[in-house]
């Protein structure tokens, strides 16, 4: 792992629901893949629900259906993880970014460095389900509003790195769309 993760890699800023513990050794191996499973089914969920449904060869009125039952759908979605956040199961929201090769989170008091990590990522505002990853703490750095852990990513499977570049080259697409947008108007 390269000490620097950000370097010459797309990063997603922003703030998101993260919690960590230190914690003396990774998972046996076994349940290394198991939580690497699970991060890359995350990914396929998050990706299809953020993705617009394609127009296919379907009749225009079938095509209609569709989109409102998509929206239907993306409703309760919404209602529930809503309902979720109110019952007190997520973290709270930190400033932070992040790539497939590491993160770097703001904290009142973060781990030292070379800390072993368990990290609770809530990617998708949509689904309350975190990915859980490990790292080993770096360096600290300032932060906005308090100290900058950074970490390299432990024992990540080439589909859940994958599913991390496309998290992040979509949000990097979407913030550079909105930028475009308002530069228009």
């Amino acid at each position: 792992m390269p000490g620097e993760p950000f370097a010459d890699a797309l990063v997603c800023e922003d703030e998101m629901p993260l919690d960590w513990e230190a914690v003396d050794q990774l998972p046996p191996g076994s349940r290394l893949a198991t939580l690497n499973a699970s991060n890359e089914a995350l990914f396929r969920v998050q990706e299809g629900l953020e993705e617009p449904a394609r127009g296919s060869e379907e009749s225009q009125e079938m095509a209609q259906e569709f989109q409102r039952l998509d929206a239907k759908l993306n409703l309760m979605l919404e209602l529930m993880a809503e309902w979720l956040r109110r019952q007190g199961d997520l973290p709270p929201t930190v400033p932070l970014r992040f790539n497939a090769r590491g993160i770097a989170w703001e904290a009142d008091a973060p781990p030292p460095p070379d800390t072993l990590v368990r990290l609770r990522l809530y990617v998708c505002p949509s689904l309350p389900k975190p990915l859980v990853l490990y790292g080993r703490v770096l360096r600290h750095e300032p932060g906005a509003s308090a100290t900058r852990a950074v970490a390299a990513f432990l024992e990540l499977s080439p589909a859940a790195v994958d599913g991390l570049e496309r998290l992040v080259f979509r949000r990097h697409r979407r913030e550079v769309a909105l930028l475009r947008g308002q530069s228009r108007n």
